[in-house]
């Protein structure tokens, strides 16, 4: 068998038993749609890169809690799920209570600046700037559906809710998010 037909769960149940070459074709596989999907979630390409490969430290750490039964692709999502969570809780904790005005003004400045070059910029960008200024979970969901190609099935199972619930969550997204281009 060769590895490009061999499935992720069969070749996660063999990192599982230990046969941690086996990590190498996942690596392959996932890396760079990982990549994408935290870069999309920080903007931040240097950060992502380095949450990614946290993510694959992770599935190192903790194989043993991979069941073969459960599709290899919802659990990794939901690691990087949990590292970018996990970053993001750190952050927290080490900002300062008080609100800083340097932080304050640079979040206004990318707030118009998102509505001025609206204007200007290609739509593209337009689209990208809205996106980096919804929530995160309004964020998470869109580009898990839109730009990873999430069914709204294997969304509700990364996210614990049912297919419904996502595509109701995903469609309050598109609207935050419609909201926030068309704005003058």
């Amino acid at each position: 068998m060769t590895l490009t037909s061999t499935s992720d769960e069969e070749l996660m149940a063999a990192v599982r038993a230990d046969d941690l070459d086996q990590l190498v074709p996942l690596f392959e596989r996932y890396h760079g749609p990982l990549f994408n999907y935290l870069t999309r979630l920080t903007n931040d390409r240097d950060l992502s890169e380095d949450l990614t490969q946290t993510v694959f430290e992770r599935i190192l750490k903790y194989r043993s809690s991979y069941q073969p039964t459960q599709p290899f692709k919802a659990w990794v999502y939901q690691m990087a799920r949990n590292v970018h969570a996990d970053h993001w809780q750190r952050q927290q904790k080490l900002r300062v209570a008080d609100t800083d005005v340097e932080d304050v003004e640079r979040t206004g400045a990318l707030r118009g600046g998102a509505f001025s070059q609206m204007r200007v910029s290609n739509s593209h960008d337009d689209l990208h700037e809205a996106l980096n200024l919804l929530p995160v979970p309004q964020r998470e969901i869109l580009v898990l559906n839109r730009f990873q190609g999430f069914g709204y099935e294997e969304i509700g199972k990364l996210l614990g809710c049912t297919a419904e619930a996502a595509r109701v969550k995903a469609h309050r997204a598109l609207q935050a998010l419609r909201k926030i281009y068309f704005a003058n």
